[in-house]
This record gives C-alpha cells, sequence and structure tokens, in this order.
C-alpha cells in the first residue's frame, strides 16, 4: 500500500519545525512521498488542502504546534478547523513545549481532527527549550528536543509508517489524551474560544530602523510598517518581533525576570513531569 505523509506546523521559535523535520526524513527514508507546510509561509495553503481532500487510506496527516498558555497555538486550530471533511483517514496531533506543562493542546487538537472526520493514529508532546525564555541565562527545557527525543519521534514515526502500510492501523481513544488532572483540564479548556489576551508592544521610534525583520518573522501576518510597526489583534504573542529585532526597538511590560518568576509559579502548579511522550494504542 502507497503511503504519503502531509505534515502541517506552525513553529515561531523553530522547534516544532525541527521535529517536523525529524517526521519527514523519517518517512523519506521509508520510501513514503511527503508533503510539507509551514503555517508561517501560506502559499501553498489551498493546493495543500486540495491534497489532504484526496487522502487515501494508507496516507497521514502529521499536525505540529507549539504549546502556548496551555492550548494549541492559535494558527494551528485555525488550520484544523479549516480542513475538509474526510472520512476515516488517519492524523496524528504533535506539540512541543517549554517543559512547563503540555495543557490541553493534544486533547484539543485531536477533538479537532476527529470533528473533520479523521482517526487519531498516534500522538506526540516533545520537550523543548522554552520560547519566552530567550533571555534567561538557563531556559526552561534548555537544550531540548536533544538526541534522545528525536530518536523517540524516529521510532514513534516508523511504527506509524509500518501500521498504515500494513493497515493494520490502531486508533488512540482520544480520552488517553485527556490525562491532565481534572482540577487542571477544566481551568485550562475554558480558554479555548476564548478572545486571546495580547500582551501590549511599544516601539522605540528612535531604535526602530524599519528594517521589516519583524513583518518578515511574523508567523500569521499580525505586524505591518505604518512607518513604524503596528500590530494586528490576529497577534497570538510568539514574540517573534520582539525576539528577533535588530535594534531592540520593540519592548513589552515582561522583563526576564517576571517571565522567569511566572514560568517558576507554573512549573510548582503544574509539576507535570518533563518528558517526551508518545501516544499509541498497543
Amino acid at each position: 500500500m502507497r503511503t504519503r505523509g502531509f505534515i502541517v506546523y506552525c513553529s515561531p521559535a523553530g522547534t516544532t519545525r525541527q521535529v517536523a523535520r525529524q517526521i519527514e526524513q523519517t518517512l523519506a527514508g521509508l520510501g513514503a512521498e511527503v508533503n510539507t507546510m509551514d503555517l508561517g509561509l501560506s502559499g501553498r495553503r489551498d493546493t495543500f488542502m486540495a491534497m489532504i481532500a484526496s487522502m487515501d487510506k494508507g496516507d497521514c496527516l502529521f499536525v505540529g504546534a507549539p504549546v502556548y498558555r496551555d492550548v494549541a497555538a492559535p494558527p494551528v486550530m485555525d488550520f484544523i478547523e479549516a480542513l475538509p471533511e474526510v472520512s476515516a483517514r488517519a492524523a496524528i496531533p504533535f506539540v512541543t513545549w517549554g517543559a512547563v506543562t503540555t495543557g490541553v493542546a493534544l486533547w484539543q487538537m485531536g477533538h479537532g481532527l476527529q470533528k473533520k472526520g479523521f482517526v487519531l493514529a498516534g500522538a506526540a508532546s516533545v520537550v523543548a527549550e522554552h520560547c519566552m525564555m530567550w533571555r534567561s541565562e538557563i531556559a526552561s527545557g534548555a537544550g531540548r528536543p536533544d538526541s534522545d527525543d528525536f530518536q523517540q519521534v524516529d521510532g514513534f514515526t516508523r511504527e506509524i509508517f509500518e501500521r498504515l502500510r500494513s493497515g493494520a492501523l490502531k486508533p488512540v481513544d482520544l480520552a488517553h489524551l485527556d490525562y491532565q488532572p481534572k482540577r487542571h483540564a477544566t481551568e485550562m479548556r475554558q480558554k479555548i474560544g476564548q478572545p486571546w489576551m495580547i500582551v501590549p508592544k511599544s516601539v522605540d521610534e528612535e531604535k526602530c530602523s524599519a528594517c521589516g525583520v519583524c513583518v518578515e518573522q511574523c508567523p500569521v501576518g499580525a505586524v505591518a510598517l505604518n512607518p513604524y510597526p503596528a500590530f494586528a489583534d490576529n497577534c497570538f504573542d510568539c514574540f517573534n518581533c520582539v525576539r528577533l529585532c535588530p535594534e531592540d526597538a520593540i519592548d513589552t511590560p515582561l522583563s526576564a525576570e517576571k517571565i522567569e518568576a511566572h514560568i517558576a509559579m507554573l512549573k510548582e502548579k503544574y509539576r507535570e513531569e518533563v518528558l517526551t511522550r508518545v501516544f499509541l494504542n498497543q
């Protein structure tokens, strides 16, 4: 049976992209036809949607997102909601998380995929360096994903490929992705569908050269030069504009100290074991 892999991801800080590339390399090495799309580069979206609509039983859609505020990055959920309806085609949500909590992102993505008619062939959560700690000496999840994480992703992808090729797919129950303690899950799910509270951003016009890096690096096109950076309502605070500005001209009320203190508080609150996990029905 022919196997095609479709990999879609959002990766402002680059770690979800790394995991997507590992999946792509593993599938390609096994002889699968692989099609990949970065949601930050939307030029192929219509073509990609058409390919997904034509998926066969031996194909699989991989959808990757970083975890933001306990849920999946909004561009990924927008993509899932725009997917065509299919009949029992395989899909796998995967997330990267900054060693604080995976939240309800996998459950949220899996639920959205099931609503479109996909069968959950598996899922994965991969530890990554926390994208909000670039100013910290030691970031939460520093050095991740590492070789062991990528090895797990490789083995997971190989197992999925063999199941697809042999037609022996064993769907994962969505309930298995609902693993947070009930008190936390209830709080986290309340964020789904709620307006995204955008962190205020200010521009130092004396520093800003209107170089356009912030425009180029925004994964959702939320930044425009007018003549200095202006931020639209679809911003979801990936902080690429702040992190990558060569003049350090964009600022927010969130200092490194405030971010570190907030992350430390969340780690103590959730106490989620920091490990990469894969979900397969044995």
